[in-house]
């Protein structure tokens, strides 16, 4: 699996002293438009690898992947069991999408755009940046639904943003991402803070910008498909935008040399798991029994890399019940999962069923079966296994495509989207598929999946009339409401 990231301990050290200067706070809504780490004279270099260094984070979270029943808690559940996820987003306000706008403040003001330059073409940071920025938002407004965005960032000039619409949000990251495809610029340098795309430092501009473009227009088409619901039918707004960032000539995610995977490639840094479970010997989660028996029901053999057995932890069951079994299926196969390995961000399986599942709505005139074959091939290529494992795995009737493609398209989704539970949850919302059954022993009143993570307190506490507006726009500001795309 060819890793295109790389964190350099000494670039990343050289970011998170710079970034340690302090600034004047400014007086406005709690921290969502305040950056505790800004500087007066920023290295535009410095905050994009501050940002990137973490950006592995969107998917190893856990909680929702305990929705979507990829991981069961163990000793003490609460989460799993549904507990209310009231959870604060302002922290990520403050920091990764604050370093994100004051990389474009920087590179767009007439005084500053010339100083921080040096970091590269003015053009190529501002695209990155907003490629980046659309991504954290739409992992955010996919956990809550409507959030503070476009008064959001904006510093003393607003200090208590309005809650936009979700609907409206994701008009705008489409337009985001579009428009900072068509502005890199190849002629330029390249962002030296990129320690993503541009991980050795030496790619030439056209080589990183083509990297940056295949993934915004990948994310375009995951954006669109995601609102299925809304739009089902081919010709409508969501067909009309994956069918367009397709056919970009910059291109896609479409094959695993292309696969965004973030890389830790020393211990200074370590794999998100690897330093959450194996070097603390935590046991408080697992990989669920559900999924285990899911692959080994279709004779998977991804099964030996999900986990370190096939039999999994029982999902949903409170304490009592839980201690009565033995932790001893970590995620990404537990004990042996290194330091050093990569974690999955984007790849091309997963882009891949997008458009076989686009393309079985009557979305696109590719070939949902050819798409279908080719996706679940390069699953198994990611994770080292043949060609001819994934041909045989494909023959099987309950696997082979023909009848319930939708369905199955969506449960192997589902199973190359591991471990990203972010991801996974919303597809779930979004599908239905795999059908999962709650937690036996869940704790909230309905005993239902969440569909959404509540606001924090603090923006009750900062924010009270536009978060009060926004839970009356929603319905409710409850674990059962749902978001906009999810009908």
């Amino acid at each position: 699996m060819k890793k295109i990231f790389k964190i350099s301990s000494v670039a990343l050290s050289i970011a998170l002293v710079t970034l340690v200067t302090a600034c004047n706070k400014v007086s406005d809504f709690g921290t969502t438009n305040v950056n505790p780490g800004g500087t007066g004279t920023p290295v535009t270099a410095a905050l994009l690898t501050n940002v990137l260094s973490t950006i592995g984070n969107y998917a190893t979270s856990v909680q929702p992947g305990q929705y979507a029943q990829y991981f069961s808690e163990t000793q003490y559940p609460s989460s799993s069991l549904y507990s209310a996820p009231i959870i604060a987003f302002s922290g990520t306000y403050s920091t990764s999408l604050f370093d994100l706008q004051n990389i474009i403040n920087q590179n767009t003001d007439p005084v500053t755009k010339p100083i921080v330059a040096a970091s590269g073409t003015n053009a190529n940071q501002i695209a990155v940046a907003r490629i980046l920025k659309a991504y954290i938002f739409w992992t955010i407004t996919d956990r809550w639904g409507d959030i503070p965005y476009s008064e959001a960032l904006k510093g003393a000039a607003v200090k208590l943003p309005k809650y936009d619409k979700q609907s409206d949000i994701y008009l705008d990251l489409i337009k985001e991402l579009k428009e900072a495809t068509a502005q890199f610029d190849n002629t330029g340098l390249p962002f030296k803070g990129d320690i993503l795309m541009n991980y050795a430092g030496s790619g030439t501009a056209t080589v990183v910008n083509t990297k940056w473009k295949k993934f915004a227009n990948s994310l375009r088409m995951l954006i669109a498909l995601r609102t299925s619901k809304v739009y089902p039918n081919a010709g409508q707004w969501a067909a009309t935008e994956f069918a367009a960032a397709l056919a970009d000539p910059n291109g896609v995610i479409a094959a695993n040399s292309d696969n965004v995977n973030v890389a830790y490639p020393s211990p200074t840094f370590p794999n998100p798991w690897y330093s959450n479970y194996v070097a603390s010997s935590r046991i408080d989660n697992a990989v669920t029994t559900f999924m285990m028996s899911t692959l080994t029901g279709l004779s998977d053999p991804r099964a030996a890399s999900y986990g370190t057995n096939t039999v999994g932890f029982p999902y949903g069951l409170d304490r009592p019940h839980a201690i009565l079994f033995t932790p001893s299926c970590f995620v990404l196969k537990g004990t042996s999962f290194l330091s050093t390995d990569p974690v999955p961000f984007l790849t091309s399986s997963v882009v891949t069923l997008a458009r076989a599942e686009a393309a079985e709505r009557g979305w696109t005139s590719e070939s949902a079966a050819t798409l279908y074959a080719n996706a679940i091939t390069l699953s198994f290529a990611q994770f080292g296994y043949s060609g001819a494992q994934a041909t045989t795995y494909l023959a099987q009737p309950s696997v082979a495509y023909g009848t319930n493609n939708l369905q199955k398209i969506a449960t192997q989704r589902w199973i190359a989207t591991f471990p990203d539970g972010i991801q996974a949850w919303a597809e779930w919302r979004r599908t239905g598929f795999p059908v999962l059954t709650p937690a036996q022993y869940a704790v909230n009143s309905s005993k239902a999946i969440p569909r959404r993570y509540m606001y924090g307190n603090d923006e009750y506490s900062l924010n009270l009339d536009n978060v009060t507006a926004a839970a009356t726009a929603m319905g409710s500001d409850g674990q059962d409401t749902r978001v906009w795309w999810d009908k």
